[in-house]
């Protein structure tokens, strides 16, 4: 029978094998196990900021759900961000995903949250299908995001990967682009201006900065 517990530090490998899954499967991330070991020990460490939970059975780990805590002034109260909800390929559509989730909100009623945010992708039907499922209702605000510490880095180094705004491809300079004739080694700024993602043929223009 499949129980949700607290997740521990002996259950990092198994979430950031789930994590790897559910990131290459989402437009904006690509998987980095070392960034995603250090994210889930942070909170692991630091209950304070959050909490991970896990559905498991017979010591395997089925999915996963987070909560990061923050305070809403217009509430003056504390609210919850509700992050990184994956189920195992195996397991998805046996219920995994409704016990995470009603273990969160419990967790959070009974804890005096006065809110949970979570966010989708604007494409991804069957997720906002199931949240709303759940008493989730989109709301009318735009998502806005801005990264810190790669001002200066990211966009000057000859290094520096890139990636496309419209299909998440990325360009990575030390491999270049064989299928259009871009060297090894060639850094973005040197790429043409009229050269296009070799995915989706989106612009030069499309691409951002990716660390």
């Amino acid at each position: 029978m499949p129980e949700v517990r607290t997740a521990v530090a002996g259950d990092i490998a198994e979430c950031s094998a789930l994590l790897e899954l559910l990131f290459s499967q989402e437009k904006e991330f690509t998987p980095d196990s070392l960034a995603q070991s250090k994210g889930l020990s942070l909170i692991i460490e630091n209950p304070d900021t959050g909490r991970i939970f896990i559905c498991e059975s017979d010591g395997e780990i089925q999915g996963m759900v987070l909560l990061l805590f923050t305070v809403s002034t217009f509430l003056g109260k504390k609210v919850a961000l509700l992050e990184d909800m994956v189920v195992a390929p195996a397991w998805r559509s046996k219920g995994i995903g409704s016990l995470l989730i009603d273990h969160a909100v419990e967790v959070a009623r009974r804890e005096g949250f006065g809110r949970i945010t979570l966010l989708t992708d604007s494409d991804n039907e069957p997720a906002q299908k199931f949240y709303r499922s759940k008493g989730f209702s989109q709301s009318g605000m735009i998502v806005f995001r801005k990264a810190l510490g790669t001002e200066t880095t990211t966009c000057n180094s000859e290094t520096a990967a890139w990636m496309c705004k419209e299909c998440g491809w990325l360009y990575d300079p030390k491999e270049g682009d064989s299928d259009n004739n871009i060297k090894s080694g060639t850094p973005f700024e040197a790429v043409s201006s009229g050269w296009s993602c070799p995915v989706c043929f989106a612009s030069k223009s499309d691409f951002d900065p990716f660390s």
